[in-house]
């Protein structure tokens, strides 16, 4: 079920979508082209290879791009920062989430081709991984805020107020199909893995609203409000039932996001601090 949106604002959202994909595919394509013969090399042969000196990790235009890709990294955390100050006016929240996703995954490729595809040191493998589960969690929860419903219960409740007025009572008997199937609120506090466990319950609540509302509307069917609104209004209570769900899971899961990318922020520090201890310290030498 997704968002409710003005049809303008989705096709906005929808074309900035295409436009971060175009973008990031364009720079992978051409991080590739500019490697694809180094990168293809087994680790012996590489030695040998013309680029050696300017794609290896600590190489001219390798060391480069990992300077790069961690400026992005940590200036994706610009965006947390900004939640914390929701009601200032320093532009929508939607576009300081499209710049994280960007500036995340953009990040995220640049260290990657700054690796050469190659953690040999432990402080290079833990914060590859790292990053990798920080991009994975971050992209699980673009997809869940994306996935997430919001319940237009004015509308609800105005749609079922014109049903009751066409047959005196239905607006009562589809109101108590909701208060007859609530999700139940998990305290947002909980953890993670206890609202998964949930999900199978909000989801079956959800199904149970349907299926009731449905019932109900069926057998009106032959007024004319309930013939053109009906599927609306059926849809709307299964989006507030399963909005609690969502709403709660997504809070953890930030949670969860976060604590990775606290963690990613902590070995960073020590993965320049090792690199610069032996000497790998790029133009600055």
């Amino acid at each position: 079920m997704r968002r409710h949106l003005p049809t303008q604002l989705a096709r906005r959202n929808r074309r900035v979508d295409a436009g971060i994909a175009v973008v990031l595919f364009s720079l992978w394509v051409g991080l590739g082209l500019v490697g694809w013969d180094f990168y293809a090399q087994d680790l012996d042969a590489r030695l040998d290879h013309a680029a050696y000196d300017m794609l290896r990790p600590s190489g001219l235009v390798g060391h480069g791009y990992g300077i790069i890709g961690t400026a992005l990294i940590l200036s994706n955390l610009l965006y947390l920062a900004r939640r914390r100050f929701a009601r200032a006016q320093l532009g929508s929240m939607r576009l300081w989430l499209d710049i994280h996703v960007f500036t995340g995954l953009a990040g995220g490729a640049l260290v990657l081709f700054h690796s050469a595809f190659q953690f040999r040191t432990g402080v290079a493998l833990m914060t590859g991984v790292s990053l990798a589960l920080v991009i994975l969690t971050g992209l699980v929860g673009r997809y869940l805020y994306a996935l997430s419903p919001v319940a237009d219960m004015p509308r609800f409740t105005a749609l079922v107020d014109e049903f009751d007025q066409a047959r005196p009572g239905l607006g009562t008997q589809l109101h108590a199909v909701l208060r007859a199937h609530q999700p139940r609120v998990v305290d947002h506090d909980a953890s993670l893995i206890r609202k998964l466990l949930h999900v199978p319950g909000w989801w079956r609540v959800a199904q149970q609203r349907r299926a009731g509302l449905s019932a109900l509307l069926a057998e009106a069917k032959d007024i004319p409000p309930v013939l053109v609104f009906g599927q609306s209004v059926v849809d709307i209570g299964v989006q507030d039932a399963l909005a609690v769900g969502f709403s709660s899971l997504l809070q953890s899961w930030r949670a969860f996001h976060r604590m990775l990318a606290v963690l990613l922020i902590l070995l960073v520090p020590i993965h320049v601090g090792v690199a610069w201890l032996y000497g790998y310290r790029w133009i600055f030498e």
